[in-house]
């Protein structure tokens, strides 16, 4: 029973979950109509319909501008089916009221239905085919054939494209902006402010560092040749400057507001550049640029639009200065500002704005501001500010530094956000191909023409409005001329009051009495988007790398180039890996200094020992060492030769050597060798200091000399042939045999011959013994002789006669007389 009971409970919490998923399952979203944005699932396919926008005119409506709004672009199917029924419109909201409806029309959420005219057609659009359209609707009139504008404000304005992709017709792509609205086409002006507000432009000319650090005399090499499009006609960073010259001469009211803030290091590439550089492949060789004609008619054309306009300096390669301050190299950040000053008015041949800083991030902390001696003025965003008594956007404020009161100009974030763009829609909404006309582009600056106007609808505020854009400004040439005609709308309808940025940072009034002094305060999202401490970490050991090498350089007249020449060049070079074009992008950071990195390595290794072609042969013991060492950097460097070896070879000491820029000695170096053989050096270079220069380079000596241990070995071993050979010579010449010994019996006398006596006796003998067959009998008491071995075959001798020779006997020594000896 408690089986089938358990079974039962199983059967129905089951029944009971299905039922409980299908009450909780979200209803399906109504299918989207044509003046509906699209809910697509995140996981919904994306649009085929690409939306381009080229142009938008007028940027401000007024009351003596056109009439209607005329909108140009193209339209690109980029799916594999057909796309019927592709429609075109501009639709609106209503007027934006409050802070919040702005940041929402940023970001891309304020509703744009509150006039919607009718679609104009454009037919079927096939797989991969672009159709331009020219689209235009009057300001004001009917809502269902105009943007029925009724009030000057800012309005929501979305460029909207339907169409049927094998469904039902809908919204396929989109772009978002907005539209300031000064006043109405055909009305009477409206009333302007009572005053205008204070305003000044920023006009950044940036771009992410492309120069790998360089030293003089050097051909430059950039790690890719963008910038050779970006500075040709039609370039991003010419079509800049053609704006300004084109929409802001000199001398007029638009001119007089905006102020130039340039990257130093950009300047100091495109002038290096025009003398022709190379550019570094990825995974190959170096290759000639393309842009070194472009480069130098930039550089002109820059210098000639500079000329009688506010030109401020950013840090070179608008290094991230508090990065630099907590990763320890406060003296770096100030040399960034510092010699960025100095380089850019050299390169342009103008005058930059002294005493000023803006920080990349646009907020600074009290150790960095602490770090910048002779800084007057900041600009930073109100969000950096805090402290003073009345929540402020605009103006100027005193803050407290480590050395007394900065004036600080603040500068609108909501103007800036608008600048940069609203961030990506997300992927809420990928099927509709909702994009943000202030993100990139030729319409990317409407959004902070529409903000300004907004600002500045209700007359001056608490001060100069101050615009100051990213750093990192994606704008182009297109973009920049339509903010700068906009501007020149706004100015011409009292709105705006060009002033100059010297003037606020300088002269203009420091808050009041209710504001009080502010401090600096560095928010937190800030400090999360700074460049990592990893990247500030190698620049550091190579900031120390590069001391070393310095300090062991000397300047001599009329011999290469100056060591503050090459390596503060180099130094400059090392705030590649902490700019600011690398915030929120720690992997960029890192592997930019992967690069200055590797750049001081290899300079420091084209100091060097060369390895010979052969190995030395050394033939005597004392015979010199001719090493041959190499300086590859445009400077004199002053070097020590470090040999080290196993036994075999003695180093005396090597004087220090100073090695001409560019080329090349010989160093005699004195040794003695211990022993015969193959053996190896190692040679290296070091500064006076110390420190470690190229690598170590290994060298083959062979030596055929014999060392003292060989040849106290050699002189042994001869003594002792020369006794052999003497002991062999005394052999030979003495007689043959050795002298008989006084004791034990004599040996046997030679065979005399026959007797002398004729009876066969021998006369002095006494007796005559017997003879008798076999060997001799030997006298009484004496030891039986040896027998006598066989006698070898005689030669003839010269006198003809037979037996052998006899030689004469000496007499024994015991002085006894002979005894008689038979004869066998």
């Amino acid at each position: 029973m408690r089986k089938v009971a358990a079974l039962v409970a199983i059967v129905l919490l089951a029944l009971l979950g299905t039922d409980a998923a299908a009450l909780a399952a979200p209803t399906a979203p109504p299918a989207p109509t044509a003046d509906t944005p699209s809910r697509a699932p995140q996981q919904a396919q994306p649009s085929p319909i690409r939306l381009n926008l080229s142009t938008m005119s007028p940027r401000v409506v007024t009351a003596a501008g056109p009439a209607e709004l005329v909108v140009t672009g193209s339209i690109t199917n980029t799916g594999t089916t057909p796309v019927d029924n592709v429609g075109v419109r501009t639709q609106r909201g209503a007027p934006l009221g409050s802070e919040s409806e702005m940041r929402s029309a940023l970001e891309g959420e304020a509703a744009v239905d509150a006039v919607t005219p009718a679609f104009t057609d454009l037919g079927t659009l096939a797989p991969g085919a672009t159709v331009p359209f020219r689209y235009s609707v009057p300001f004001t009139g009917d809502p269902a054939t105009t943007l029925g504008l009724t009030e000057p404000g800012t309005y929501p304005l979305l460029v909207n494209v339907n169409g049927a992709a094998g469904g039902e017709r809908s919204r396929l792509a989109s772009a978002r902006t907005l539209l300031p609205v000064s006043g109405l086409p055909g009305a009477p002006p409206p009333a302007a402010p009572q005053a205008a507000s204070p305003f000044s432009v920023l006009y950044p000319i940036t771009e992410a560092p492309k120069r790998i650090p360089p030293v003089p005399g050097e051909e430059p090499v950039l790690t890719d040749d963008e910038l050779a499009t970006s500075f040709a006609p039609g370039g991003r960073l010419r079509g800049l400057v053609d704006a300004l010259t084109q929409q802001a001469p000199t001398g007029s009211p638009v001119r007089t507001s905006v102020c130039l803030a340039v990257d130093p290091e950009l300047v100091a590439t495109a002038a290096a550049m025009r003398g022709g550089y190379q550019v570094a492949a990825p995974g190959g060789p170096l290759v000639p640029g393309r842009g070194a004609d472009a480069a130098g008619q930039w550089l002109d054309a820059l210098s000639a639009t500079a000329r009688g306009s506010c030109v401020m300096a950013l840090p070179t390669s608008d290094a991230d200065l508090v990065s630099l301050v907590r990763g320890g190299q406060a003296d770096l950040a100030r040399t960034a500002v510092e010699q960025g000053r100095d380089t850019l008015s050299r390169d342009l041949g103008v005058p930059v704005l002294g005493g000023t800083v803006w920080p990349s991030s646009g907020v600074l902390d009290d150790p960095t501001l602490g770090a910048l001696p002779g800084t007057t003025s900041l600009l930073l965003s109100s969000e950096g500010v805090g402290g003073t008594n009345t929540a402020r956007t605009s103006g100027v404020v005193a803050v407290n530094g480590p050395r007394g009161p900065v004036r600080a100009v603040l500068t609108d974030p909501l103007l800036t956000q608008a600048a940069g763009g609203a961030p990506d829609l997300g992927t809420d909404r990928p099927a509709t191909g909702d994009v943000v006309a202030g993100g990139d582009g030729p319409l990317s600056a409407q959004d902070l023409l529409g903000t300004l106007a907004y600002r500045t609808a209700r007359g001056p505020g608490d001060g100069p409005v101050v615009v100051a854009p990213p750093h990192r400004w994606t704008a182009d040439g297109a973009a920049a001329a339509g903010l700068l005609s906009g501007i020149a709308s706004l100015i011409a309808d009292g709105r705006l009051a060009p002033t100059g940025l010297s003037a606020i940072t300088s002269t203009a009034p420091v808050g009041d009495a209710t504001t009080g002094t502010g401090r600096l305060y560095y928010p937190v999202q800030a400090g999360s988007a700074e460049v990592p401490a990893s990247a500030v970490a190698v620049v550091a050991d190579q900031i120390r790398a590069i001391g070393e090498l310095q300090g062991a350089a000397e300047a001599r007249t009329g011999v290469g180039a100056s060591p503050e020449d090459v390596f503060g060049s180099l130094r400059l070079g090392m705030l590649r890996a902490v700019s600011g074009a690398w915030r929120g992008d720690p992997a960029a950071a890192d592997s930019n200094a992967a690069i200055v990195a590797d750049r001081v390595d290899r300079l420091r290794g084209t100091v060097r020992v060369l390895e010979p072609p052969s190995p030395y042969s050394l033939g005597t013991s004392d015979a010199p060492l001719l090493i041959t060492v190499a300086n590859g950097l445009p400077v004199t460097m002053n070097v020590r030769v470090v040999l080290s070896t196993s036994s075999g070879l003695r180093i005396a000491p090597i004087p220090e050597q100073a090695v001409p820029p560019l080329g090349r000695i010989q160093v005699r170096v004195s040794a003695k060798v211990t022993r015969a053989g193959q053996f190896s050096v190692d040679a290296g270079l070091r500064t006076p200091s110390g420190a470690v220069l190229g690598p170590d380079t290994r060298l083959r000596v062979r030596s055929t000399v014999y060392g003292e241990v060989t040849v106290w070995l050699t002189a042994v071993a001869g003594a002792v042939f020369l006794v052999l050979v003497v002991r062999r010579i005394l052999r030979r010449i003495r007689p043959d045999g050795d002298p008989p010994s006084s004791s034990g019996p004599p040996p046997d006398p030679p065979d005399r011959g026959p007797p002398r006596g004729g009876d066969g006796t021998d006369p002095n003998s006494a007796t005559v013994p017997t003879r008798v067959s076999g060997t001799p009998r030997a006298p009484a008491g004496a030891r039986p002789a040896a027998p006598r071995p066989a006698e070898a075959p005689v030669a003839p001798r010269p006198d003809g006669r037979t037996g052998p020779v006899r030689r004469p006997v000496p007499p024994p020594h015991t002085g006894e007389p002979d005894q008689p000896r038979r004869r066998p």
